[in-house]
């Protein structure tokens, strides 16, 4: 990295790891219950200026849950001596091919616990290279799309909206909060919304805080 790309880039790093730090929890989470799961808050930076944009799949509709739902890279975790960062960039490496060595991992968010059975750890990370140089390569059994899509896009007036959704918890019926982005055509809410949402209000608060920069 030479240049302007590496001043942005280390403009990046700090605001990141800054929003990982953020003390902000979920307002609905149970980090003991769940099998155990990480996914990979990817961002990157275009070499031609521009800001952070983060990478967003679709699940296909023959994979064994949330079939046709928007995602982030991520799964299940191998072994119990696994860490979150490991499984986060081991299924980012299976589902869209991008190389553990391309990508700064920069801490994590809370786990959300979901509705199917998850204790979902989100783990921040930066590519070290521009996405112009990264080539996604989506497994086909699990991606059926995938899009780089602007932090500037999912702040935009009426991209964000929050709705309620039936769940069964432990037995009982109970109205959850949804957060919702609608970016053209993509409706992307669930975990990936909740987790979007927590991620984009801790960079808010940084990026606001007098002391930044």
């Amino acid at each position: 990295m030479t240049g302007p790309f590496t001043n942005r880039y280390r403009e990046a790093d700090e605001r990141l790891r800054k929003a990982a730090a953020f003390d902000l929890p979920y307002p609905f989470r149970t980090e003991s219950e769940g099998r155990p799961a990480a996914v990979l808050v990817l961002a990157g930076l275009r070499e031609d200026g521009g800001g952070l944009e983060l990478l967003i799949t679709r699940r296909t509709e023959s994979i064994a849950t949330h079939k046709g739902q928007y995602a982030l890279p991520g799964g299940m975790r191998d072994a119990d001596a696994e860490t979150a960062e490991a499984t986060a960039l081991r299924e980012a490496r299976e589902e869209v091919g991008v190389a553990e060595g391309d990508v700064e991992t920069l801490g994590r968010l809370p786990a959300i616990w979901t509705p199917s059975g998850f204790s979902i750890t989100p783990v921040i990370g930066l590519l070290k290279r521009s996405i112009e140089e990264i080539e996604i390569r989506p497994s086909v059994e699990e991606i059926d799309l995938w899009f780089w899509c602007p932090i500037s896009r999912l702040r935009e007036a009426g991209v964000y909206r929050s709705e309620t959704r039936e769940i069964v918890y432990q037995g009982a019926s109970r109205t959850v909060p949804v957060d919702v982005y609608l970016v053209d055509t993509h409706r992307i809410w669930g975990a990936t919304g909740a987790i979007l949402r927590n991620f984009l209000t801790r960079l808010e608060r940084v990026e606001s805080d007098p002391g930044f920069g």
